[in-house]
């Protein structure tokens, strides 16, 4: 009962936007998580998401094999990961990047102030989006080439 009165007492403490940044922070730390489960929960091949490009297209992108490559790195198993895909120690840097970022302002987010959270706000957006460009890079880059730039060459 004490722990939730604490709960309580912390959300009565917070503005509004520090109220929301909370939320947001939390929903997309859980996200994260969420694949980082999914990664330990299946492996190899025995993931249930099915790769959809490559099964109505016949397309292979750079993305193919990320699940099979997720689960090798959360087991530790760099040259398997690297294996099912050469790119997927870049992409899931950017979850582990995220993970530590929300796990730490969730709980800074509690302890400054509006006009430094303000300022915090828009430094983790230009930094998260820095980072997501970066370590999503090729995939980015593979997405513009194959549908979005032969619409303008004809």
């Amino acid at each position: 009962m004490k722990q939730l009165r604490n709960s309580r007492s912390i959300k009565k403490k917070l503005t509004p936007i520090q109220l929301g940044y909370f939320r947001v922070n939390l929903a997309f730390l859980l996200s994260l998580l969420l694949v980082v489960a999914y990664s330990f929960l299946f492996s190899n091949n025995n993931h249930p998401i099915p790769a959809a490009l490559t099964e109505i297209t016949g397309i292979i992108p750079p993305s193919k094999g990320l699940s099979s490559a997720f689960s090798q790195i959360v087991r530790l198993n760099i040259s398997k990961a690297l294996f099912f895909n050469p790119i997927s120690l870049r992409v899931f840097s950017f979850f582990l990047i995220q993970i530590v970022l929300r796990a730490i302002l969730t709980i800074v987010i509690i302890k400054i102030t509006e006009s430094l959270l303000k300022k915090l706000l828009l430094a983790d957006i230009v930094v998260s989006a820095g980072v997501f460009v970066y370590t999503f890079f090729p995939l980015i880059k593979y997405t513009i080439e194959i549908f979005i730039l032969p619409q303008f060459v004809h």
